[in-house]
């Protein structure tokens, strides 16, 4: 008599233990920020159920104790109920792992036949076979027809699930989508292993109850390892992460329903991010958020982007609506004794129609966020057929330069550069251009270069660049010809590389070019924020010999103490700087260009000027002091042949 109420006292608190784990469980679900998938929901239902389940399971234990009061049938009935829980947990993990697996799809007629049938079966089976109840002084259970039919379900349900937790990924799933679906597939194995063992323990101790505790684990290690919703939570914005709206994209487009996907994107990020510090980035898209909410709750929003919130819309009118409140919020935020209003912009992606995949959002949002740095405030970008056109042009223009860069199918070109005190061409600047651009055409470098600074290849092009021109330079003898220098372009990102002396150094002693015939440009804003790494690369090629010239001179910071501090052989002065005082209202521009050119000269520096396209221009120059000439007046780029015939016919 002892023993058996040892194990009556152990089976019930089993269950409420396993109760109340669930209940936890379910009161942290419903108290926190979830996404709106179909698997989520699923989840939120099997939580349900199984808390169902476990209420049932003490209540039925209860009445088997008591069978001599509670009338057969009311003990029947909770029978069927608590068999029904179970057949439907079963049926609800593979409803759950489905969804999962087809990217939140849809079930197909067939697929809802296949999922309800052996429920159904069950159920019918339960109803109308015999439980038969075994009270004896070890303790209690259930068994007979309706017990083995619910073993037979469940075991279906298993398989089912295990086929597609071990199917090959199809390709619904990419990126962040694939890499969460095989995390939940080990999850989810996982808890079926835990949930089918404790289950065969059940089975062969039938007295003592244990497959709550069997339940209760497989959900709390589905809960904390996959669908606990704190893993989606963005603390530092109160909004959705990033890796959420990763996984929602594909859901969204899967629903084959037209939405909005709009995003507001806080513009000079580095800035603010160096000025400010990272944290203030944080607070401004937590009070952007919080102005919306007059419109949409916060757990709607998404920190898609590290300056982005972003947020799915599937009405119109509420495009309309949040954007009318972003127009009118006040996004200031405190900083030290005052406030700051960043600057922002607006990109609203009509999708499918200008998104009918994961990959082609993202590529417009990094599209929009390169492509449009310079605009006014609040500006609301949306999305058409020509920036999808644009979009597309720059992907492929990005395919082939990285086939290029593989194959350095580069050709380089000459534009060469007029002396003014030798009356020939002295000189010429050395210009990059790809190679086989097909059905794109000639592709500018403005275009190409900025996305190989961006994709981190310019280094690779300037190396091919400098191996060509130095190969050039020796086949021809160009020295011998009257060429004093070849100009060569250096990105921002080549001058401050700490092994740039090294591989210039080592190229020219191959080619037997001597330093002093290389003349290396570099921009007047890299000029400015290269800092100690580029003076360092100057001092040691400076050493060897090189000769550097500040190019684009008057169209970035024109920092004059900076000049003064590194002296440059060469300014090439901007046709920005030029043109203006040529045009319809020149007195101020000329002013400008007259004490550009005396500064410079007083430094003691030589001058190119860019851009001469007229003879007044040419005489103009010539007359105040400035030595080389370049621009269409006398020669376009040219390939290396071309320039070898102007030189050589001294014209």
């Amino acid at each position: 008599m002892n023993e058996w109420l040892d194990i009556t006292r152990v089976s019930f608190r089993v269950q409420a233990l396993a109760l109340a784990v669930v209940v936890l469980l379910i009161l942290d679900y419903l108290k926190s920020k979830k996404l709106p998938l179909r698997s989520t929901l699923v989840f939120g239902c099997f939580l349900f159920v199984g808390a169902f389940n476990l209420v049932m399971d003490m209540v039925t234990y209860y009445t088997l104790l008591n069978y001599q009061i509670v009338p057969s049938a009311l003990n029947r009935f909770l029978h069927i109920l608590f068999i029904g829980s179970v057949e439907l947990m079963a049926m609800l993990i593979f409803i759950y792992v489905f969804y999962l697996y087809g990217a939140q799809k849809r079930f197909s007629v067939c697929q809802i036949i296949l999922c309800v049938v052996p429920f159904l079966l069950a159920a019918i089976g339960s109803a109308v076979m015999p439980i038969e109840y075994v009270v004896d002084e070890r303790g209690c259970y259930s068994t007979g027809m309706a017990v083995y039919l619910l073993y037979a379900s469940i075991i279906i349900y298993i398989m089912l699930t295990c086929v597609l937790l071990f199917r090959k990924n199809n390709d619904r799933l990419h990126g962040d989508a694939l890499a969460d679906y095989n995390k939940a597939r080990v999850t989810i194995a996982i808890g079926l292993a835990i949930w089918v063992v404790v289950a065969g323990i059940q089975f062969i101790t039938r007295y003592v109850l244990i497959s709550s505790i069997g339940n209760a684990l497989m959900l709390l290690y589905i809960y904390l390892n996959f669908e606990n919703p704190k893993r989606f939570a963005d603390d530092e914005t109160d909004t959705l992460n990033r890796q959420a709206f990763h996984i929602m994209v594909p859901e969204m487009l899967a629903r084959k329903k037209t939405f909005w996907l709009l995003s507001l994107t806080v513009d000079d990020i580095e800035q603010i991010s160096k000025s400010m510090g990272y944290d203030q980035m944080k607070l401004i898209l937590r009070t952007a958020a919080d102005r919306m909410t007059t419109v949409l709750p916060k757990s709607r929003f998404f920190h898609s982007r590290s300056n982005t919130l972003s947020v799915f819309l599937s009405d119109r009118e509420l495009v309309d609506a949040l954007l009318k409140r972003a127009g009118s919020a006040d996004f200031a935020v405190p900083f030290g004794n005052g406030t700051f209003k960043p600057q922002y912009h607006i990109t609203v992606i009509e999708c499918p129609k200008f998104g009918s995949t994961p990959d082609e959002i993202y590529d417009t949002l990094d599209y929009v966020l390169r492509h449009h740095h310079h605009h006014e405030n609040g500006k609301v970008f949306w999305i058409n057929e020509d920036t999808i056109k644009d979009r597309n042009y720059r992907k492929e223009v990005l395919a082939l330069l990285t086939r290029a860069v593989h194959t350095k199918a580069f050709n380089v070109v000459y534009q060469p550069i007029w002396s003014t005190k030798e009356h020939c061409f002295a000189s010429a600047e050395a210009l990059v251009r790809l190679q086989d651009c097909g059905d794109l055409g000639f592709i500018s470098p403005e275009i190409f270069i900025p996305m190989a600074e961006e994709q981190g290849m310019i280094d690779e092009i300037g190396s091919i660049v400098f191996e060509k021109v130095c190969s050039f330079a020796a086949e021809n003898k160009l020295w011998e010809k009257g060429i004093h220098y070849i100009e060569v372009n250096l990105s921002g990102m080549q001058s401050v590389d700490p092994s740039l002396p090294a591989q210039l150094s080592s190229v020219m002693e191959h080619y037997g070019i001597e330093p002093k015939f290389i003349n290396l440009e570099i921009t007047e804003t890299a000029s400015i924020d290269g800092g100690e790494l580029l003076d360092a690369n100057m001092r040691r090629l400076r050493s060897l010999g090189c000769h550097f010239s500040m190019d684009d001179f008057g169209t970035g910071y024109s920092n004059l103490s900076q000049m003064a501090k590194v002296h440059f052989e060469l300014v090439k002065l901007d046709k920005s700087l030029i043109w203006p005082a040529f045009g319809e209202s020149p007195e101020e521009a000329m002013v400008i260009l007259n004490s550009c050119i005396a500064m410079i000269l007083q430094l003691g520096a030589n001058i190119v000027a860019e851009g001469v396209e007229t003879e007044e221009q040419a005489k103009f120059l010539a007359e105040h002091g400035v030595r080389y000439l370049q621009g269409y007046f006398y020669s376009k780029p040219v390939p290396g042949e071309a320039f070898l015939e102007k030189i050589n016919a001294g014209a």
